[in-house]
């Protein structure tokens, strides 16, 4: 059966929402306007100067995916958006018992920044959407400035 936008989706409240602006300031500014959130934790959001950007929280990369909402919107409908809300790993994440609740994303045990940080099952786990922001942007900003391959020890306060 196929997974229904829900599933491959997540709507956080505007408390994790205002967590993400303020944690990923850093990266993506101040000025957006936020359009969808993937399953996974990911933001895709029109920025104020104009396009639309697709925020990875897992590796802190922002790619421009569009010029308008139409565009993007015309995008969900075809295959890009496969590898956008990747649906066999949140298919598998469900079969495995792994659901998330509402306003709840999947997070990484090990971010896909570390050699370890696989898209596999065993490597996700539902949680707030609060927490997955807040986690993410900050462990994030952390490496930003950090070369490939340096050993790294993280600090997680809560």
């Amino acid at each position: 059966m196929p997974l229904s936008w829900n599933q491959l989706t997540c709507t956080p409240d505007k408390d994790a929402i205002d967590a993400l602006a303020a944690s990923w300031s850093w990266c993506i500014g101040d000025a957006f306007t936020p359009l969808l959130f993937t399953a996974l934790g990911d933001m895709f959001y029109e920025a104020d100067e104009g396009g639309i950007y697709w925020l990875n929280t897992g590796t802190a990369e922002v790619e421009r995916v569009a010029d308008d909402v139409d565009a993007f919107n015309q995008l969900l409908r075809e295959e890009i958006a496969d590898e956008w809300l990747l649906p066999p790993l949140i298919e598998a994440l469900i079969d495995a018992g792994k659901v998330c609740a509402e306003g709840e994303c999947y997070t990484y045990v090990t971010l896909p920044v570390f050699a370890e940080g696989e898209y596999t099952v065993e490597n996700f786990n539902p949680v707030p959407a609060r927490e997955h922001f807040e986690l993410t942007g900050s462990v994030l900003q952390q490496l930003q400035d950090v070369p490939d391959g340096t050993d790294v020890n993280i600090d997680i306060t809560h």
